[in-house]
């Protein structure tokens, strides 16, 4: 087949730091090319594929994420159109589009739901159900419910977990005397409760935090400087801002279990499947997309609350990592999300 991916216009692909979108429509445009699949790939200037690269406006010229939300808006739409144009200029069979676009085209087009459900995705999302040859997909069950429970009309056609490049990432059994954290400076993604679980359990905790946008710098100052100089000091609390993702997947080999302590309903959480990916399993709160992720008591441990958590913490070196790197091996590469997307494919266009 010919495919046509979409990716945003902000971050190239895949990503050199943070961006968890740009991994996934990586790992969807290398996968169906290791299927044989024909594959123009949309995206930044800078991206690197293996695809067809068709880029939008060079790097010094596209605004990025932290620029306001008109600028944004507008760029976002000239990428989408210049895509959907050379899309049809290309006579691809499908488009994939990564951007929630409603833009009318006569190609089936297919439409990953990457975020949580806020007034814009929830419009977006109303408008494409309404479109003929348009098709939604979550990352997740608890996803799709969460979209449904605010608009019982949206047409989702199909659950499609996230995946990474399993067989590039390295994994170890032999794990050094930390866990660690991987996120964004922000409330949803639940910095503070790694902080005072790990605290409490008294172990030593590293932290990967995305400190970018000056909403980040400011929630970081604010809320969780000071947690950070409350650690007990017979205790080790490290911090790295962005880092290149080879040494973050290092720090995660390494780590006794990943601390997946987000406040609110995770959409999926790539982060859960790269740690087991890496042989360290993974420790969440019983909501989002967690439960679907994780097999408890052998790729993780889930809680439902913060003292669940810390007991969590003590019983970890229970699980092993072989187990966590066979979880990740069997149901989230690359190659499984890309066959998946591959007989979506199929079936859409079948359909015309």
């Amino acid at each position: 087949m010919k495919i046509a991916v979409i990716a945003p216009p902000y971050i190239s692909v895949p990503p050199p730091e943070y961006g968890g979108i740009e991994q996934v429509v990586y790992n969807i445009a290398e996968g169906l090319k290791s299927l044989g699949q024909d594959v123009i790939l949309f995206a930044p200037k800078e991206s690197k594929t293996s695809a067809t690269l068709h880029s939008y406006l060079d790097a010094p010229l596209y605004f990025g994420l932290d620029s306001p939300e008109f600028e944004k808006s507008f760029i976002s739409e000239l990428s989408s159109k210049y895509a959907y144009a050379r899309a049809g200029y290309e006579k691809v069979d499908v488009i994939h589009d990564h951007t929630l676009s409603t833009f009318r085209s006569n190609i089936p087009t297919v439409h990953t739901v990457h975020g949580a459900a806020t007034d814009g995705t929830l419009r977006q999302c109303a408008d494409i159900s309404k479109l003929k040859n348009n098709y939604l997909v979550t990352a997740s069950k608890r996803q799709k419910e969460l979209y449904l429970m605010l608009n019982p009309e949206f047409k989702f056609e199909a659950i499609i977990p996230h995946a990474v490049n399993v067989r590039e990432i390295k994994w170890s059994d032999e794990k050094e005397d930390f866990f660690i954290f991987v996120g964004r400076a922000s409330w949803q993604k639940g910095i503070d409760i790694a902080i005072r679980t790990a605290a409490a359990a008294g172990v030593n905790l590293v932290m990967a935090v995305k400190m970018k946008e000056e909403c980040e710098k400011e929630f970081f100052k604010k809320e969780i400087k000071p947690l950070i100089a409350g650690y007990p000091k017979n205790l080790r609390i490290e911090l790295f801002s962005e880092i290149p993702r080879s040494e973050l997947l290092g720090l995660i080999k390494r780590a006794k279990a990943t601390l997946f302590t987000s406040h609110w309903e995770e959409p999926f959480g790539l982060v859960m499947v790269e740690s087991m990916a890496c042989g360290t399993p993974v420790i969440a709160f019983r909501r989002g997309a967690a439960p679907e992720v994780i097999v408890e008591g052998k790729s993780g441990l889930l809680a439902n609350t913060e003292e669940g958590i810390i007991e969590a913490i003590k019983k970890v070196d229970s699980l092993k990592p072989e187990d966590c790197r066979t979880h990740a091996e069997k149901y989230f590469s690359r190659e499984v999300m890309a066959g998946k997307y591959l007989d979506l494919y199929k079936k859409v266009t079948s359909k015309k």
